[in-house]
C-alpha cells in the first residue's frame, strides 16, 4: 500500500511538472507573438535610411530601429529611434515602438520596425 502511494504521488508531481513547464512555454511564445508593423529599409525616405544606416552597428542582433513618416520629403514630420542593450528581440521592437509613438504624438501613419 505505501509503493503506491509514494508512485501515485510521483505521479502527481510529474504531472504537475509537466503542466508548468507547458504553461511557461506557452507564456514565452505569447510574449513574442505580438507582430508590430514593419517596413522595408528600401522604402524608408533617404534621410532616414542615412539615420538607420548611422545606427546599424549599434544595434547588434538584438537591438531594432522604429521610424515614422507621412511624407518623403518632409523631415520635420518624421521620427527614428532605435532600440539597443537589450536581452529580447522582441523587447527591442516593443521598447522602439513606445519611444516612437510618444515621439509622433498623433500622426496618421504610425511608426513601424525597420526591416532590412
Amino acid at each position: 500500500m505505501l509503493k503506491s502511494i509514494k508512485s501515485s504521488q510521483a505521479r502527481r508531481s510529474r504531472s504537475l511538472g509537466l503542466s508548468a513547464l507547458t504553461g511557461l512555454l506557452c507564456v514565452s511564445v505569447w510574449a513574442d507573438s505580438y507582430d508590430f508593423p514593419k517596413v522595408k529599409y528600401r522604402d524608408l525616405p533617404s534621410s532616414l535610411q542615412s539615420a538607420y544606416k548611422n545606427e546599424k552597428p549599434n544595434l547588434g542582433e538584438i537591438g531594432r530601429c522604429a521610424a515614422n513618416f507621412e511624407d518623403m520629403k518632409d523631415e520635420s514630420k518624421m521620427v527614428f529611434t532605435c532600440s539597443i542593450y537589450v536581452k529580447m528581440s522582441a523587447v527591442a521592437e516593443r521598447k522602439a515602438m513606445e519611444r516612437c509613438e510618444q515621439m509622433s504624438g498623433a500622426r496618421k501613419s504610425g511608426c513601424k520596425i525597420i526591416q532590412e
